[in-house]
């Protein structure tokens, strides 16, 4: 596992021994919906994740804001094969492997009733003084005779029961570390909290209510009544105005949030918002063309990738209702439902870091794959991609977002989360994709391990950037020795490594990539090379060296642990967004990463090169100021600012200007682009006052490269702080920093 690897200082785990420590024990390898994980992770959210939220729910939300700090549900997941050998050796193994990232007092199990080796997960469990379990379905009476009953529950209430007979014990080791105590579970202060955030009886507003409830506590205190189920079947536009009017709660409570003040103007005042777009897998007809032979089959396969229209309800066409039964149909919807709620457990989980809103859109799925399947093919230029950009940016807004969210997103000023496998970065709000107004970050959806495992690194390890990043970068070149356009450009990259702190270098193997990683062990790790995707296995690479056919795959990746916190490709079609499944992402973060920038498009070797120095510049200045506050907030910029450098080139050449354009009107121009209210006005102010020098000029968006169009961060980029800013921030709030 890549938690496993060693930290560094600037990779410290999160130690408090008052957060809660939930582990996961099952008979399953990989995560999917089926029956432990879909009951495991629906009482996950019952959970307090801190007992210090028990003591004051919102004071410990404002704390943590204040703090600047991040803090999620510290999850483990091990497959009960973990354990195997007697009893003290697994006690220690278990023991070992947590206390590397904390120290928690409280350790939680949700037990597989199928394991095969209750008595060793028993034998573990009970020799901790504040150790409680849960029984994901029934395990028999033999099994359950290993465990100490006393420390059973069945839900959150249960367990915070159990933990409140052990304060005064609990107190002792609370008191000795930090000086107060626990003296009661305090869960009524709020006397509003059922009125703010009230149960409603739709499974899209739940995900909500326990994050509500994070902050509230009013579950802790009174579970709610449980309703009747809903019916999936009726219309409801409530299901889309639920999720929004929780939203805007969560909203209010972080704004009433005492801080002194921003450290910079620039960075959101309200938290990432957590946003899945969920997508049918447009290849599983060519995957699954074998087993779905019969008329029936297919029709089956059909319902499987059946979208939701705006109201989340499914329409089933009259040819699928000739073949298949009701009770058939409703059997795979179930089988759909099923993957959508795990999608909202992990949005869940996602949120939990920044108590932020979460919203999922209906799935979509063949409305829009005819659309992305003809970025499978290279375009005649970048013109002919730009349209079809626009196209599919407008298909998603029509397809997935309410006006309500529409207007909801064009005015919140926070960063977004996505969990999807579309290119949301595309969606067209107003009048240009979101990439332009908006920080963008995304997590793959269709590899559910990859989500969950996102999750848990960026819970466990804390990565931030120093002031000194760049004497911690690493850029790695690549390409043949006759591709002479290239090897003038890394002759670029060697000359500014002197003034710039970096270090280049040129690698034409496989072997020489790995040693150099590991020779360098670089905070930011950069690849400029040629990259591409491979039809057969559905999986995008890197190419080392076109001539002798020496590729870097993500088997590469994972083989020689090439990677760093932070990555970014500076290479053609790195991340594919037509139904591809190995990428190169999740091999670099199974290699260690946090956050990686990669490609959907080919890009242009010069325009890739601008934009590199561009970003090397921008860490140079963050060096002796305090601009950007988390990585996202940084690369977003980067590259949305390309657009007035690229329509500034553009006007240069084609109405030969000069010395007229004026670098402090520029700089003016680009500093709109930093603030969220000015950005969506910005290129209008640059074609303004390009008109001032030549009023023939008329630049349209839809005419430009927009090479920044063609860059995609995955991973919560969002999570990743710059050192300065963070100390300031404490310093700020708390008079020192911790």
């Amino acid at each position: 596992m890549n938690n496993k690897k060693k930290t560094t200082k600037n990779q410290n785990a999160v130690v408090s021994i008052s957060q809660i420590q939930y582990t996961f024990i099952s008979t399953h390898t990989a995560y999917k919906p089926n029956e432990y994980f879909d009951t495991a992770f629906r009482l996950l959210k019952e959970f307090p994740k801190d007992l210090l939220q028990l003591r004051d729910s919102a004071d410990f939300f404002e704390f943590c804001y204040q703090l600047g700090i991040r803090k999620g549900i510290n999850l483990y997941m091990l497959p009960c094969n973990f354990f195997t050998g007697q009893d003290d050796e697994n006690y220690k193994i278990f023991e070992s492997y947590s206390g590397m990232f904390n120290k928690d007092l409280v350790k939680v199990f949700l037990i597989d009733k199928d394991i095969d080796n209750h008595e060793k997960i028993a034998a573990i469990l009970n020799r901790y003084k504040f150790g409680y379990y849960v029984f994901v379905g029934n395990p028999g009476a033999k099994n359950e005779s290993f465990y100490n009953r006393s420390k059973s529950f069945v839900n959150g209430h249960e367990l915070i029961d159990l933990i409140q007979a052990d304060l005064a014990l609990i107190n002792e080791e609370i008191k000795r570390v930090y000086s107060i105590e626990i003296d009661s579970f305090n869960l009524a202060r709020n006397p509003n909290a059922d009125q703010m955030n009230p149960y409603y009886p739709s499974l899209y507003a739940k995900t909500n209510y326990y994050i509500l409830n994070q902050i509230l506590g009013n579950f802790w205190l009174k579970r709610p009544d449980e309703p009747k189920r809903e019916d999936i079947e009726l219309y409801s536009k409530k299901r889309a105005t639920l999720q929004l009017d929780q939203s805007k709660v969560i909203d209010c409570l972080h704004q009433s949030i005492h801080i002194k003040q921003n450290i910079t103007p620039i960075e959101p005042y309200l938290p990432p918002m957590v946003v899945i777009a969920p997508f049918h897998f447009p290849r599983y007809g060519k995957i699954l063309k074998k087993v779905f032979e019969t008329k029936k089959e297919k029709m089956l396969l059909r319902v499987s990738q059946t979208e939701q229209l705006p109201d989340y309800t499914y329409e089933i066409d009259e040819e699928v209702r000739k073949h298949l039964k009701d009770q058939e149909i409703g059997l795979v919807l179930s089988v759909l439902t099923k993957r959508l709620l795990l999608l909202d457990d992990l949005g869940f989980l996602h949120a939990q870091f920044h108590y932020s809103p979460v919203y999922r859109l209906p799935i979509a799925g063949k409305s829009l794959n005819m659309d992305l399947s003809h970025f499978q093919r290279s375009f005649p230029n970048k013109k002919s991609a730009i349209k079809k950009i626009g196209i599919i940016g407008d298909l998603l807004r029509e397809q997935l977002v309410s006006k309500q969210l529409q207007g909801m997103l064009m005015e919140r000023n926070g960063q977004l989360v996505f969990i999807s496998d579309l290119p949301m970065e595309w969606l067209k709000i107003g009048n240009y994709p979101l990439s332009l107004t908006h920080d963008i970050c995304r997590i793959p959806e269709f590899n559910f391990s990859s989500l969950i495992n996102n999750y848990i690194h960026s819970q466990r390890l804390n990565f931030r950037i120093q002031q000194d990043i760049l004497k911690r970068t690493l850029i790695i070149h690549c390409a043949s020795d006759d591709e002479e356009d290239m090897h003038q450009i890394f002759e670029i990259y060697e000359a500014l490594q002197a003034s710039l702190g970096y270090t280049s270098i040129i690698c034409t193997t496989i072997e020489e990539v790995s040693d150099a990683v590991k020779k360098y062990k670089p905070d930011l790790l950069i690849f400029d090379c040629h990259g591409d995707f491979d039809e057969k296995d559905l999986s995008s690479y890197l190419v080392i060296d076109d001539e002798n056919d020496i590729l870097l795959t993500g088997d590469d990746i994972i083989k020689h642990q090439i990677s760093a916190p932070l990555v970014f490709i500076s290479a053609c079609s790195t991340m594919p967004n037509y139904g591809y499944v190995k990428f190169l992402s999740d091999a670099f973060f199974q290699a260690g990463a946090f956050a990686v920038t990669a490609t959907f498009l080919p890009i242009k070797m010069g325009d890739a090169a601008v934009l590199l120095i561009r970003l090397l510049n921008g860490l140079k200045l963050q060096e002796t100021k305090t601009i950007f506050s988390n990585w996202l907030a940084f690369v977003s910029h980067t590259l949305r600012s390309t657009l007035i450098f690229e329509t500034i080139r553009t006007e240069r050449k084609k109405n030969n200007l000069k010395k007229d354009i004026e670098d402090q009107r520029i700089a003016e121009i680009l500093l709109d682009l930093m603030v969220f209210s000015k950005r969506k006005d910005a290129f209008e102010n640059l074609q303004a006052y390009l008109k001032t020098i030549n009023p023939t000029i008329d630049t349209l968006f839809e005419n430009l490269d927009h090479e920044w169009l063609s860059y995609t961060t995955i991973g919560r980029a969002d999570l990743i702080y710059f050192q300065n800013w963070l100390h300031e921030h404490q310093q700020e709030n708390f008079g020192e920093s911790l």
